[in-house]
C-alpha cells in the first residue's frame, strides 16, 4: 500500500503539467476560432453582400443598369468589408478584457 501512495505522489506532477497544457491549448484553440470565423466574415461576408445587392436587389427590383449596379454593389460590400473590420477590431480590442475578467472570478 505503501507504494500507491508513491506512485499517486509522483504522477501528481505530470498530471498538473498536463492540466496547463490542456489549460493553454483551449486558450489557443479559443482565440484561433475567433480569428477563422472573422477571417472567414471580412472575406465572404462582401462578396455574398455584392452579389446579393446586384441580382437580387438592383437588377430585379429597381432595374437599373448594369454598371450603376456594379457601382452600388461595390459600394455595398465596401460597407460591408468596413463593419467585419470593425466587429474583429472591437473583438480583439474589448473581447479579451472581458474574457479575462470572467476566468479570474
Amino acid at each position: 500500500m505503501a507504494n500507491k501512495s508513491k506512485l499517486n505522489s509522483t504522477t501528481d506532477v505530470p498530471n498538473k503539467e498536463v492540466t496547463k497544457q490542456l489549460s493553454n491549448d483551449m486558450k489557443d484553440y479559443s482565440s484561433f476560432k475567433i480569428v477563422l470565423f472573422y477571417c472567414s466574415l471580412i472575406v465572404f461576408l462582401p462578396v455574398l453582400i455584392f452579389f446579393c445587392m446586384k441580382s437580387v436587389f438592383l437588377d430585379r427590383l429597381f432595374t437599373m443598369t448594369e454598371v450603376t449596379s456594379n457601382i452600388y454593389s461595390a459600394v455595398a460590400a465596401v460597407l460591408a468589408l468596413h463593419l467585419a473590420l470593425a466587429l474583429y477590431i472591437y473583438q480583439a480590442y474589448f473581447g479579451t478584457a472581458t474574457t479575462e475578467k470572467t476566468k479570474r472570478n
